[in-house]
């Protein structure tokens, strides 16, 4: 199963996407993975939201911690990969640090640090340069050369992309997994806050967000019924 979504807003993309992936849960669908199963699973899932301004999930069905995606957010801009700066937003990270003290995925590391050279500088400095350019990615997921995992943390954001086009500024998010319940909200807000910072500093309009995930899910665990999701949330707290 694949598609392509367009809507206003990241609250209609969570909640359509979070319908279809129940109704496979309610046919049977279970498939396993490293992490748990899995019970509901759209490969290749296109997400275009038309006003990125409204990035954030509300949703009834999915209360979010507003703290800990505003904590996240954060901690990606101060470009640390610092267990300590995180973990006091959500202690989940602990279980997945390497070492107890650094974590391998760290966005705002791998965005500002990690490979000698501040990526978000970059393409703003080429977009400037080159309005129309097509060379405006930044790269977060590592090439490995092992089929193991050498890291309980693997990044599952693989690329940003950056386009202007009519003196709008639009983004592109490319996964290779994104978990609906708990990566898609979290992640969108994020890398939505980075389009409009960006397009804030190269002083154009907003323009379209899409977020690509090679396999968009629903583990499980976090199926339950519509009713008892209702004031649910700061689960990464």
């Amino acid at each position: 199963m694949n598609g392509i979504l367009c809507v206003k807003d990241a609250t209609s993309a969570w909640e359509v996407w979070y319908d279809r992936l129940t109704d496979m849960a309610k046919d049977g669908f279970k498939q396993p993975s490293r992490v748990g199963n899995v019970v509901g699973e759209v490969l290749n899932a296109v997400t275009v939201i038309y006003n990125p301004k409204k990035g954030m999930v509300h949703s009834p069905l999915r209360n979010l911690s507003i703290d800990y995606a505003v904590g996240e957010l954060l901690w990606y801009l101060s470009g640390s990969d610092k267990l300590k700066d995180i973990v006091q937003y959500g202690k989940f990270w602990e279980q997945i640090s390497d070492d107890g003290e650094t974590l391998n995925s760290a966005y705002g590391y791998r965005i500002f640090k990690k490979f000698d050279f501040d990526q978000f500088n970059y393409v703003k400095a080429l977009l400037k340069r080159d309005p129309l350019s097509r060379q405006a990615i930044i790269h977060i997921k590592d090439a490995v050369d092992t089929i193991d995992y050498p890291t309980k943390d693997v990044p599952c954001t693989v690329a940003l992309q950056y386009h202007i086009r009519d003196n709008k500024l639009h983004a592109t998010t490319f996964m290779r997994s994104n978990d609906i319940w708990l990566g898609f909200p979290y992640d969108v807000f994020a890398f939505t806050s980075f389009q409009t910072l960006l397009a804030m500093q190269l002083g154009v309009e907003i323009g379209e967000y899409t977020h690509i995930a090679g396999s968009l899910h629903l583990y499980e665990r976090n199926w339950v019924k519509k009713d008892e999701n209702v004031g649910k949330g700061a689960d990464k707290e």
